[in-house]
């Protein structure tokens, strides 16, 4: 029988039909395994991918917003300024080599096959460049190359450079501080919104800056340090070491930059510490200002002996003894008063006890274990004992206060928040005399500023190496105060190996260097300080020494 065509399961189109719908079929199949794909795809990256992607920005460095550091007026010395810190996706970059010199194009202090080290590793991001300018952002967007990204950052900034970098420290390239007051201070800069407020005045910080610097010049010395401290407060107005740093710079500092002398070293105070002696004295009531020592002859001690640059040769007062600075006579008062009594003083005013401010760096002062008779008599005018500047300078001021002593500050105080008696106001009051005396009428001269009224001693010491001294390297100091008929200010200067000249007439010693450097500073900073000079007359300061004995 015959069959129609729309029967005949053979025909051209009835085969076509069935072709249609068995690639249907495949198309459908196809596009559902495409689609369980892309599902399986996107849970990877959601799952697997978006894991990485928080690892990676966990290990990313946190967006720190810091405080700024200011001085006592106000003025700002640190603050953090927004930047952008460039890194890439080594995955995303297309074009491996054209990257790398698009980048070096931009960045030419980075080498071109050390960009494409870091475009071809295996991790999933690498830094590129940390805090770019402006500039170098655009020229980066400019290359429109895959795989660049940036992210949000801030860099600490100093605008004084070094002016302050021994004090205020630094942070590393992730904003943490890692030296200073930025290091001590960190965890409070990063949680407060206040500013960190310094007892530092930045106009005393320049004037002493700039005349330490020229010292060193003048006197071609190595380096040196300066404090000045307020006296009622013991806040630390002004610390300068040289030589210093800028912080502003990535470059580490050498070590000698970034040693603060003023704080961390351990230096004899020479002759400055005859100071502590003559108080020693007076402290005991059997001696008086005018007191006589025989200091004609020098004492022998085993192979050494002690004598006197430029000796008197005669019986001398306790006023002489330091108005002349005799090594005899301060070693005649020390056996005197003896060994035991004398460590007894110098532990109560607290020269053999660690003296710390709020910088981490502070040094221990170093003292003979067995403080014999020698040991006493070497340590009356400054050999065998060391101590920082800051140590010194702090029990110079503590005598000066009424006998108060206060532990120093960098932060600004309005009053003292601690105190500790170490000699009577009685002692204090001859000591302001004795020193002003020392000034007028000693071997300290060049330390007087007219109308400022300055009191001080200087101290020079030869520097130990090796276990033994220098003769031709010295430290050379000078401790004082104005005005000394109320003392508000102490200053102290340290020279270190400064070398004799034609100006100085050959000497290399303090009184020639380290003490008209402190008149520098003096006369400099004491109108900053609201401290003017008198036109009064000086009160007949023996008259003073004699009503008070």
């Amino acid at each position: 029988m015959y069959q129609g065509i729309g029967n005949n399961i053979y025909s051209a189109t009835s085969r076509s039909i069935k072709m249609a719908k068995q690639r249907v079929f495949v198309s459908v199949s196809v596009f559902l395994i495409l689609f369980a794909a892309l599902i399986l795809r996107l849970a990877h990256v959601m799952i697997i991918n978006g894991n990485q992607q928080d690892k990676f920005f966990d290990s990313q460095p946190l967006i720190i917003s810091r405080s700024d550091i200011i001085d006592r007026n106000g003025n700002i010395v640190a603050t953090s300024l927004p930047t952008v810190s460039l890194y890439a996706c080594p995955h995303e970059i297309m074009d491996l080599n054209e990257a790398a010199s698009k980048l070096a194009e931009v960045f030419p202090d980075l080498e071109e096959k050390h960009i494409r080290e870091k475009l071809s590793s295996a991790k999933k991001f690498v830094w590129i460049k940390r805090h770019l300018s402006p500039k170098k952002e655009q020229l980066v967007l400019n290359q429109g190359i895959p795989g660049l990204h940036f992210l949000k950052t801030e860099k600490r900034v100093y605008p004084d450079k070094n002016l302050l970098s021994h004090v205020i420290g630094g942070t590393d390239i992730d904003n943490i501080g890692i030296s200073g007051l930025e290091k001590v201070f960190d965890e409070t800069l990063k949680s407060s919104h206040e500013p960190l407020m310094l007892s530092i005045d930045m106009k005393v910080q320049h004037a002493v800056h700039d005349e330490l610097q020229k010292s060193i010049k003048e006197f071609n010395a190595i380096g040196g340090a300066a404090i000045v401290m307020k006296i009622s407060t013991a806040e630390i107005i002004s610390m300068v070491s040289l030589p210093d740093f800028d912080p502003n710079k990535n470059s580490n500092p050498t070590d000698k930059e970034h040693f603060n002398m003023a704080i961390s070293s351990a230096i004899e105070p020479g002759s400055s510490a005859k100071i502590f002696n003559t108080a020693m004295a007076l402290e005991t009531g059997k001696i008086t200002p005018f007191t006589k020592f025989d200091a004609r002859y020098p004492i022998k001690v085993g192979r050494f002996t002690i004598h006197d640059f430029k000796g008197q040769a005669t019986f001398l007062s306790v006023e002489e003894i330091l108005k002349y600075s005799s090594n005899i006579g301060s070693a005649k008062i020390a056996l005197e008063v003896g060994a035991a009594v004398q460590k007894q003083f110098f532990k109560k005013i607290g020269l053999l006890d660690p003296i710390y401010c709020e910088l981490s760096e502070s040094q221990h002062p170093l003292y003979p274990r067995q403080w014999s008779d020698v040991s006493a008599m070497t340590i009356s005018f400054g050999h065998g004992i060391a101590l920082s500047p800051l140590h010194l300078i702090s029990i110079f001021s503590g005598l000066l206060n009424n006998g108060f002593l206060l532990p120093p500050t960098l932060l600004k105080k309005e009053r003292a928040l601690s105190e500790k008696t170490i000699i009577s106001p009685k002692v204090s009051d001859q000591l302001k005399a004795l020193l002003r005396i020392n000034v007028t009428e000693g071997k300290n001269r060049f330390a007087d500023v007219p109308g400022y009224c300055v009191g001080g001693k200087s101290g020079t010491a030869e520097k130990p190496k090796k276990g033994r001294y220098m003769r031709n390297a010295n430290y050379c100091g000078f401790i004082g105060a104005f005005p000394m008929t109320n003392p508000v200010y102490a200053v102290y200067v340290l020279l270190d190996e400064p070398k004799a000249s034609a100006k100085t007439y050959g000497y290399a010693t303090a009184g020639w260097n380290a003490a008209p450097t402190a008149a520098n500073i003096i006369r400099r900073i004491g109108p900053l300080l609201g401290v003017m000079a008198s036109s009064e007359d000086d009160p007949d300061w023996k008259k003073i020494l004699k009503a008070q004995s």
